[in-house]
Order: structure tokens, then sequence, then C-alpha cells
């Protein structure tokens, strides 16, 4: 299940810091949606919390949310299985009849289809630059303009460079807060 959180700025960082702690990620695009009091509307399902109960969140959280398997993923090196931590990934890049997931260091085949991966991964940190390209956010240090309209982006610890493709430009920057 997928946790979202609607409060005010000043409880969210809190929030999230804690949450961080516990394992457990926070979604925009949420199964549940965990809501301050007052901000309620049009947050379906939600769990509605007092802001001066934090603590009483916290402690409920680990029993709402399964974490286990939405934050890792399995890829392989030629028959040899690996444990993928999303932070490590650069990117995904849909090739072929696979998806290859790609680390600083490593290329590893997935099994699932990218569509599947867009929808199973944080939307907040995850976003798709192009047909067969889903970018790490949080890793990416660079955004270069580039040729006829594209971006592209460079990301730290790894010479590895992903285009934006054209059509995929305008909503790259409203993800970013850019336009």
């Amino acid at each position: 299940m997928k946790l979202g959180l609607v409060c005010d700025n000043q409880i969210r960082q809190e929030l999230v810091e804690k949450c961080k702690a516990l394992g457990i990620e926070m979604y925009t695009n949420a199964d549940v949606y965990l809501v301050q009091e007052g901000l309620h509307h049009g947050f379906l399902p939600c769990i509605v919390f007092d802001p001066n109960r934090i603590e009483d969140v916290v402690r409920m959280l680990p029993n709402l949310v399964a974490t286990s398997a939405s934050s890792k993923m399995v890829g392989m090196i030629e028959e040899e299985y690996y444990v993928i931590h999303q932070e490590d990934i650069l990117y995904l890049e849909a090739m072929d009849s696979y998806v290859h997931c790609h680390t600083a260091d490593e290329v590893f085949r997935l099994k699932e289809r990218l569509f599947q991966l867009e929808a199973r991964l944080p939307s907040d940190r995850f976003v798709k630059v192009s047909r067969s390209f889903i970018v790490n956010i949080d890793a990416v240090v660079k955004i270069i303009p580039w040729f006829n309209r594209r971006l592209l982006l460079q990301f730290g610890h790894s010479k590895k460079e992903v285009e934006v493709s054209k059509s995929y430009v305008g909503a790259f920057k409203e993800f970013l807060g850019m336009k």
C-alpha cells in the first residue's frame, strides 16, 4: 500500500523524517492519504490526524504500511540475482524485451515492464523522461539544454547520461518546478 501525506509544511518535514527512519516512503499518488485535520477535503481514502498528536501518528505508521517490497527490487546480472535499493538507481531503460536498471557501477536486467515499474516507484523521485527511460531525479546533478529543445541529464558519481525527449520536456520541467 502506498501512503501519501497532506499537511502544513512545518509538520511535513518532521513527519517525513520520522517516516524515513521507519523505512516508510511517501507518495504523491497514494492508495491512502495521511491528512492533517482541516485539510482532508478531496483526499479519499484518508486517515485524518490532529497536528498536536504527531507521536500517535508515528506509533501507528508501522502497522499501517508494509514497506519491505516497495523500496527494493530484484535484478539479474548473468544468472545471479541482486537486491537493488531505490536510492542506488540512476535510471531505468526499456531496451529490446527487457528493462535495464542502471546504477553508478552496474546494469541489472529486470523482469518487470517499464509501465509496471513506473506505477510502483515513488512518483516524487522517479520521472519518465521518454518512452524508454525513467530517471531517479535524486541522482541527477546537472540538466543541460540540448539540441532540438531536448535536455541532457547527467548523474553524480557516473559518466552516464540520459536525454529528456522533446515530448517529455514540458512535463519534466513542470515536475521540477522549472516552468
